[in-house]
């Protein structure tokens, strides 16, 4: 015990749900082990009792890079929710209170809070009186939350107008254009989730096929995908270079392949480690 409200629990001892509304993010967990070996842990994670074990409610990557430094327990602290809606809000409402999402986990995590308001307050979905039972249990505060509720907003530095862009967003874009997006650069662009998302579900399809080809290294964004796509985006020198080059190369003897690459061996190992490949 490290305080009255904080747990010192054996890694082995908390499972994690599948239904997670955060995705595990590898390379996260790794760098958060480096910062936390030489820091400690600055957040505990949220745990719900679960029988004689402990279910993860907010901390995955904190868990994960505890498992990588070797440690064996971890510092935790106990959620007052009692079923699964307040698991999940509680859950959502730390990962956005902590204000470390990209644009697009924040676009699901709001769409996630407007589910569970809804869902344990239908009279505020079906228009009903909005002026009844508009607080949860969320610990000892009670917050009130959205309805999309101001006190909410405030307490995640969101105006409700931002929350309400950011759920028809997520909606918008269709499943598959979702799992695309993960890992990619437009993920971290809100600008650009909006405009994919008001694009067809067909067209959504292209424009990030588009984008992630290698054959139109000019074509980096929404916009230019859609003027690629409607033939208004002019070729440039520096595609057109590319072009030959990735022929040449396609072209070229081993021995000459290996050769290139040895001469230009510190601007390639700096060109992979730019994209993450190292």
């Amino acid at each position: 015990m490290a305080n009255s409200d904080t747990l010192t629990l054996p890694l082995d001892m908390i499972d994690v749900p599948k239904n997670r509304a955060r995705g595990f993010d590898a390379a996260a967990a790794e760098a958060l082990a480096a910062i936390i070996a030489e820091q400690g842990l600055m957040h505990p994670i949220r745990v719900r009792p679960n029988g004689e074990r402990f279910m993860l409610i907010a901390g995955l990557h904190r868990l994960e890079a505890h498992r990588i430094n070797g440690a064996e327990t971890i510092a935790a602290t106990l959620s007052e929710a009692s079923n699964d809606d307040e698991a999940r809000l509680e859950e959502v409402m730390e990962n956005l209170g902590r204000g470390e999402l990209i644009a697009l986990d924040r676009c699901q995590h709001l769409y996630e809070l407007k589910v569970v308001y809804e869902r344990m307050h239908p009279e505020a979905k079906h228009g009903g009186d909005r002026s009844k039972s508009q607080s949860l249990a969320l610990g000892s505060e009670r917050p009130e939350i959205f309805g999309f509720a101001k006190a909410t907003a405030a307490k995640i530095g969101l105006s409700q107008s931002a929350i309400k862009a950011a759920v028809k967003i997520w909606t918008d874009l269709t499943p598959a254009s979702r799992l695309r997006l993960i890992g990619t650069n437009l993920a971290r662009k809100q600008t650009e989730l909006k405009a994919l998302s008001e694009q067809k579900p067909a067209m959504q399809a292209k424009i990030l096929e588009l984008i992630e080809s290698e054959e139109h290294p000019a074509v980096q964004n929404v916009a230019q995908a859609i003027a690629h796509l409607e033939g208004t985006l002019p070729v440039t020198a520096v595609e057109r270079m590319v072009r030959t080059i990735r022929t040449g190369l396609k072209e070229l003897p081993d021995a000459s392949f290996d050769l290139l690459v040895a001469e230009n061996e510190e601007r390639i190992l700096a060109s992979l480690k730019r994209t993450g490949r190292i």
